[in-house]
């Protein structure tokens, strides 16, 4: 064998074992996309929103409170006394009425509102029809609807002021009658004052007095006065005799409830 053939040999042992050991090149190996990795926006979990939403259910669902058994019924009876209260079925019939189902939720709930507010509306109805029984002068009927809402609630303070007003109404109503009756029979020289004459005022006072005291300046007579309050009396007689400076003026009082001031007859 030649020289020349034995190095041709060599070489290609060389060549082959090298290339054994080359690493691939950079075609096969993928390249990392470093740029788009960097340019894509994080991705939100889907599931996020869907938990949120959950979660806000969950808390209204503890604010929308479901009534009780217990608080069913009560409600029930409310709305069973809200019905018949439109329905003016207010004490009858006896076994289903407003003031029955109001009474019977607030025995279950002590200072129910709304419980609270239907018997307030019940004795609202009654009181006014009282004011209109009155006017009527019906005093009768008057009384008996006073006596109807004192029975839902006797502490309401608007039947209080509506028994006043209307015991004030009837007292008006009593005392024109009896003025008109008293007036008719009047005689000359008799003078009927009002009943509550030293509650008004100095100028009406006057008003009431002053024929009294033109008559007695006029004739000068004595006069009778017939008072129920004697004290009143006394004061009545010193206002005539005061503004009658010609003479003393003389009088006698008598304790009746007559209201009035006669001139005595010589």
């Amino acid at each position: 064998m030649s020289k020349n053939l034995v190095s041709f040999l060599i070489a290609v042992v060389f060549l082959t074992g090298c290339q054994g050991n080359v690493k691939p090149t950079q075609k096969s190996q993928p390249v990392p996309k470093i740029q788009s990795q960097q340019a894509a926006p994080k991705q939100v979990s889907a599931s996020k929103p869907a938990a949120s939403a959950a979660v806000l259910t969950q808390q209204a669902k503890k604010v929308v409170k479901t009534p009780t058994a217990f608080e069913r019924i009560t409600l029930n009876l409310i709305a069973m006394g809200e019905e018949a209260l439109a329905e003016e079925r207010l004490l009858t019939p006896v076994d289903d009425n407003a003031n029955l189902y109001f009474q019977a939720a607030l025995g279950r709930d002590p200072g129910n509102f709304r419980a609270s507010q239907g018997i307030s509306a019940i004795v609202d109805i009654y009181t006014q029809w009282a004011w209109k029984a009155a006017q009527s002068k019906d005093y009768a009927k008057s009384a008996q609807y006073l006596e109807y809402a004192r029975s839902v609630n006797p502490e309401d303070p608007s039947i209080t002021e509506m028994s006043s007003r209307i015991k004030s109404q009837r007292g008006n109503t009593n005392r024109n009658s009896n003025t008109q009756s008293v007036k008719k029979a009047l005689k000359e020289g008799q003078y009927l004052l009002p009943s509550n004459l030293f509650s008004l005022s100095e100028k009406e006072i006057l008003a009431n007095i002053q024929p009294i005291i033109d008559n007695v300046a006029k004739t000068q007579q004595s006069i009778n006065i017939y008072w129920p309050n004697d004290k009143e009396a006394r004061l009545l007689y010193q206002i005539i005799n005061s503004r009658v400076t010609e003479f003393r003026v003389r009088a006698m009082t008598y304790n009746r409830a007559d209201n009035m001031v006669e001139l005595q007859q010589d």
